[in-house]
């Protein structure tokens, strides 16, 4: 057999077997399941709740000359079962004095009696409330539309004629097994204090923040 013959035979054959072993390996890998994403994905939590003063605007501005006064906190959950609620507050200490969080864990609070309070503290130094309640382990989520807490105050000698206490950005709705906060909106205290301004003491009013979409 001519030389010139053997090695084209010999090409063929080393082509053939290339094009035989990337039909194999593309067909292995036609054949070989695709891997998924096991990783769960978070589903987003709806914003629907809203948490706001009962009443939202009070008037001290006539009786004695430090009177007191109270409101509800409350939560409206706008359908969503939630498990808890963390509010953070701002007043003024220069406006308000006595002032208290008073925890509501009754029949008729949202949570009811089985509800836990995480923390209650009051910074009187820098007019900061940090307050946070929810259910138990073991317990069901809520929903509807409730008391979360009692917010007392009294007007501090010398207060400027008018205060507003405002819901910080760090105010959260939780819902069990998400990480998102559920609140949608917040609504500040409007408290009249005197109907003559006291030029003696400036007004410090605590900025109401933007409302969390």
């Amino acid at each position: 057999m001519p030389t010139r013959t053997a090695i084209l035979i010999a090409v063929l054959a080393l082509v053939t077997g290339i094009l035989v072993y990337l039909a194999v390996i593309s067909q292995s890998a036609r054949r070989a399941p695709t891997t998924q994403n096991l990783i769960p994905t978070e589903k987003p939590v709806e914003k629907t709740a809203q948490v706001f003063f009962n009443p939202q605007n009070v008037d001290l501005s006539s009786g004695s000359a430090t009177p007191a006064s109270s409101v509800d906190v409350m939560v409206d959950s706008g359908g969503q079962e939630i498990a808890g609620v963390q509010i953070e507050l701002q007043y003024d200490p220069k406006a308000l004095t006595a002032v208290r969080v008073t925890p509501d864990a009754t029949v008729t609070s949202f949570f009811g009696t089985g509800a836990t309070v995480l923390f209650n503290e009051t910074k009187v130094d820098t007019g900061r409330i940090s307050y946070a309640i929810a259910v138990s382990p073991g317990q069901n989520s809520k929903k509807g539309v409730g008391k979360l807490a009692m917010f007392s105050f009294q007007k501090a000698f010398g207060a400027p004629a008018t205060t507003i206490v405002t819901f910080l950005d760090k105010t959260l709705v939780t819902v069990l097994g998400a990480n998102q906060s559920a609140l949608k909106s917040t609504a500040p205290l409007s408290i009249v204090l005197s109907q003559t301004p006291n030029v003696f003491a400036p007004s410090i009013i605590p900025s109401v923040p933007v409302t969390q979409q």
